[in-house]
């Protein structure tokens, strides 16, 4: 039990407090809001009054639903008088008795290792005895039912809060009974009650009536109007007046004001780590940190916390509309997840984390369809094929399939279509205006083959459909001088359908026609994923946070830099040449030698190299220098005995911007280290695309 409790102001003030003075500043909260609210003493678990929560299932993941499986509804046999029997069954009736054993000891031993794993793991995570459980003195909010109240309607029973970590609990819950373990008292602004109720066992059973003296003694012998029974009549001479018992002077401590910026800080420097159960949290306050995270849940393999399999990364005010990004540490994939109003409309960005940029490495994109206008739902690509699938389009098109070759052809260095297209594969739905057998289903561009396969849609009632493939004329023989020969087509047609050789031609022409379009579709969509590996890469390193203009906080300095991000507009859409400078002191050349083409390329690296160098020492220099000034500010608590509490506030105070300086200082330098090879290998990326440098290309 604390000998005394600060105040709810101090407590605001420092950002620290016991659980009593938590809890008190907690209660001042609610009761401003109007919620009957009680600071509670009495006994907690050991976990609970330590705050330790390492056994706990992580809330801020949600938990798979247990589904439980139904029995199927027997049905019965509907007898009809022109049935048809089934034919006999000559399988041994033994034989099948025997699998059944067989499947029904396995589904059990399946049963049986299932659950002696989960009490292993029971056992292991099984906490040590505690020996001084229900004598551990802690302090937590209770809000009550408020008959006639406020929040009558929002608090229909009891509810317990954790003020250290805003947690509710049901009072009446059987697994509140295990955390809160018994309540001495309870006050507020109005009394203080003794619990009577001596025989309970745990809070679940406590009766929380505090108009019933035999179970809660009050301490002053007033007592609110509130709680005056429903319809009891007060006489004049037992009126509000005589109620009152005791006088109390001016409330010494101020107001609580909590303030716009302290409201968005939300945690002590602005960040908090939480450890649960396999599952580190780290919370931060809004553009704290450079990238616009706001969450990370770093799930691990073990209960040490050193072996991490898991990264969720939560962002907000992130100007490429990025909200999610999931990391498996095992198989290396991320899975990025945007909100729609990016210019791609991109859903969903799924990748390995050592992939390249180059374009043929693989990746799947989903995409919101609907404000597309070529109706583009999802995009897979893979060094030796590109899939596409389509919703809504006019011409009905729903998937689309390109096979390239494995033999890269050599290009220039700017070349993004340097595979072969050996064939495409494009899927149709029915169109009802055109008839089955000349409403295409499937079309493939066998360009390796030379060769236009159609199959047509199935007429209802059939099980086959018509085919029908083309052998592609030479270029000489196309356009006006096209002619139809009979060796170029054969096929198949279920109702033996005679087609006019004119129609035939007519739609060789087309399929010709059409597949130049779907080859130079395919070339657009390479262009379309090139543009977006490039825009995600400056996303990735120069990331940009979005200012409301109903923040006060922030909107004058927004509207300062997008003045200056106007006038230098023309510099921000250049692209970056990161040889410009070590071109000049050449004069400019048009072409480089090859020596020449070295050294610029070693220079540019190792310059890159020094200035991250200094980056990182300069953060250090600073972090040492507010290391020392902290340990000289912490000295004058010890050594000045008699300072003053305004002078104590102010040194605390001034010891809270430190550490929160240091916190950010270490993030910084974190961060540094985690960038450095991705932004190294990013530079050397755009240096082998430089065009002045293609004479090293066979180098790399």
């Amino acid at each position: 039990m604390p000998k005394q409790l600060r105040s709810p102001t101090w407590v605001q003030k420092l950002r620290k407090g016991n659980c009593f003075e938590c809890a008190t500043f907690l209660t001042s909260l609610l009761l401003g809001q109007g919620y009957n609210a009680f600071v509670v003493s009495g006994y907690a678990s050991r976990e609970q009054t330590l705050c330790d929560l390492t056994r706990r299932s992580c809330p801020y993941i949600l938990q798979p639903e247990k589904h439980t499986k139904r029995k199927p509804e027997e049905q019965q046999p509907k007898i009809t008088k022109y049935e048809l029997k089934l034919p006999i069954d000559y399988k041994s009736q033994f034989l099948s008795e025997l699998e059944e054993e067989k499947a029904r000891k396995l589904e059990e031993k399946l049963i049986f290792d299932e659950k002696e794993q989960q009490k292993l793991i029971e056992e292991l995570e099984q906490l040590p005895p505690d020996e001084h459980r229900g004598h551990r003195i802690h302090a937590w909010v209770a809000i009550l039912p408020e008959l006639g109240g406020v929040r009558d309607q929002e608090i229909p029973y009891p509810l317990f809060i954790e003020s250290t970590t805003g947690v509710s609990f049901e009072a009446t819950d059987d697994d509140t009974a295990q955390l809160y373990l018994g309540v001495e008292s309870i006050w507020n602004d109005k009394n203080y009650w003794v619990n009577m109720q001596s025989s309970v066992k745990s809070c679940v059973n406590i009766v929380w009536d505090l108009m019933k003296v035999e179970l809660w003694e009050h301490l002053l012998p007033g007592e609110p109007w509130t709680m005056h029974g429903v319809g009891e009549e007060i006489d004049e001479e037992s009126d509000v007046q005589p109620e009152k018992h005791l006088d109390m002077p001016f409330s010494y401590v101020d107001p609580i004001k909590i303030s716009e910026a302290e409201f968005e800080k939300r945690f002590p420097n602005g960040t908090k780590t939480i450890l649960y159960k396999k599952t580190k949290v780290e919370l931060f306050a809004p553009y704290l940190q450079l990238d616009g995270v706001v969450q990370r849940i770093t799930i691990y393999n073990d209960y040490d916390y050193t072996t991490p399999i898991e990264i969720y990364e939560t962002y907000a005010n992130r100007s490429d509309n990025l909200v999610e990004s999931r990391r498996n540490i095992n198989d290396n994939t991320v899975i990025d997840y945007y909100r729609r109003g990016r210019a791609d409309q991109c859903k969903e960005h799924r990748y390995f984390v050592d992939a390249s940029n180059e374009i043929d490495s693989e990746r799947i994109l989903d995409f919101y369809h609907v404000p597309r206008f070529d109706g583009l739902s999802k995009f897979e690509m893979n060094p030796s094929y590109l899939t596409q699938h389509f919703v809504g389009r006019d011409d009905f098109l729903y998937y689309r399939h390109v096979q390239f070759s494995q033999d890269r052809k050599t290009s220039a260095p700017q070349d993004i279509h340097y595979r072969h297209i050996l064939n495409i594969v494009e899927k149709f739905n029915r169109d009802e205006r055109i008839k089955a057998s000349r409403n295409i289903a499937i079309r493939e561009f066998a360009i390796s083959e030379n060769e236009i396969r159609l199959t047509y849609h199935y007429h209802s009632g059939q099980f086959t459909r018509a085919i029908r493939t083309y052998i592609k004329p030479p270029l000489a023989e196309r356009g006006e001088r096209l002619i139809l020969d009979p060796s170029m087509m054969h096929g198949y047609t279920p109702l033996d359908e005679s087609e006019k050789s004119l129609n035939l031609l007519y739609e060789l022409e087309t399929q010709l026609y059409e597949e130049d379009v779907s080859i130079s579709q395919v070339r657009a969509a390479e262009k379309e994923l090139c543009a977006f590996l490039e825009t995600r890469d400056k996303e990735y390193l120069m990331p940009t946070l979005l200012i409301s203009v109903y923040d006060k906080l922030r909107e004058s300095k927004s509207l300062i830099e997008t003045l200056v991000r106007t006038k230098s507009e023309k510099d921000i859409t250049e692209d970056v040449n990161y040889l410009k400078p070590y071109l000049a002191r050449l004069g400019n050349p048009p072409e480089l030698s090859k020596i020449d083409a070295q050294f610029i390329q070693y220079t540019c690296l190792n310059d890159y190299k020094q200035l991250l160098m200094r980056r990182a020492n300069k953060i250090l220099r600073e972090f040492d220098e507010c290391s020392q000034e902290l340990m000289k500010t912490q000295a004058l608590i010890t050594q000045e005995g008699d300072l003053t509490r305004e002078e104590e506030e102010e040194i605390l105070e001034k010891i809270n911007e430190l550490n929160f300086y240091l916190q950010t200082l270490e993030t910084r330098l974190d961060r540094h280290r985690d960038l450095v090879p991705i932004r190294y290998k990013m530079l050397l990326h755009h240096l082998q695309q430089n065009p002045h440098l293609t004479v090293l290309k066979g180098d790399n």
